[in-house]
């Protein structure tokens, strides 16, 4: 498992509009938490690998590339990728620069995932009351205000949930987990994945920089947004390869809009107990 912290905007796209948004993000169909398919992160890794992390066989990891001989094992890569999974949501708050926020759902997911790759069981706080009401960690009111919304205090997060949560993200944040972590219930939080992600508003210009009119309006993961991502081999040590790398070259380009500086990375390999 590798948590990907946005250390700027993220626009990984469906490439067509949606109402008002020209480019708004990939979202789940049945969740809409904002993700990046498996195909997006197995295509940014392979680019990745070759130039950053000047991986020499990069066609056994990530197989061949588009019009190469296939052979006899059909051109499949021995690395398997998944897609890159929300683990929390930067949302603006009235009280601190921002919370990072998640919901029970999300926590479930996360820990069946690490059930599937073969580490230790973790065990998550009880489901959060639906209307408006948060656990927080370190709270010291009664009231959250995150956007435009008002949340009641139900409690504080278990001290178990933000250490394991802090083993994700590394030693480096962990102050900040323990101040701006934020559970909230599904519903509200799928509230806050499909309506508070920042969206830019974007212009053309032409050669004598006066606008041409080609304004459009996209949206983006923000910075501080955590994803994970799990990775399985079909030949023994590959696994190992992929994570030597990390070690080399922690940072990592997905999405679009890379000449503008969008799109990065750092990557953290999860260093959890297996079972």
């Amino acid at each position: 498992m590798v948590t990907l912290v946005a250390e700027t905007h993220i626009h990984v796209g469906v490439g067509q509009s949606t109402s008002a948004l020209d480019l708004p993000v990939a979202r789940e169909k049945t969740t809409h938490f904002p993700f990046i398919p498996g195909s997006g992160v197995k295509g940014a890794y392979r680019v990745w690998y070759t130039e950053k992390a000047k991986g020499a066989d990069c066609k056994l990891l990530f197989g061949q590339s588009s019009g190469e001989d296939a052979g006899n094992d059909g051109g499949a890569g021995a690395l398997l990728c998944s897609d890159a999974r929300l683990m929390l949501l930067p949302v603006r708050c009235l009280s601190d620069a921002y919370k990072w926020v998640t919901c029970p759902a999300i926590l479930r997911r996360l820990a069946r995932d690490c059930t599937r790759a073969g580490f230790g069981a973790l065990n998550w706080s009880p489901p959060v009351p639906e209307g408006r009401h948060f656990f927080g960690a370190g709270a010291t009111g009664d009231w959250l205000g995150l956007e435009e919304r008002e949340f009641e205090c139900a409690g504080a997060i278990d001290a178990s949930v933000i250490t394991a949560l802090t083993a994700f993200v590394g030693p480096e944040m962990a102050q900040d987990m323990a101040k701006r972590l934020v559970i909230i219930s599904d519903t509200d939080f799928t509230w806050f994945a499909q309506y508070a992600l920042p969206v830019m508003a974007r212009n053309s210009l032409d050669e004598n920089k006066i606008s041409d009119g080609g304004l459009w309006y996209e949206e983006t993961m923000a910075p501080d947004t955590i994803l994970y991502a799990l990775f399985g081999e079909r030949k023994p040590g590959v696994v190992k390869k992929f994570s030597d790398a990390i070690a080399t070259a922690p940072y990592v380009q997905m999405g679009g809009n890379e000449t503008i500086g969008q799109g990065w990375f750092k990557m953290v390999p999860y260093a959890g107990d297996r079972s």
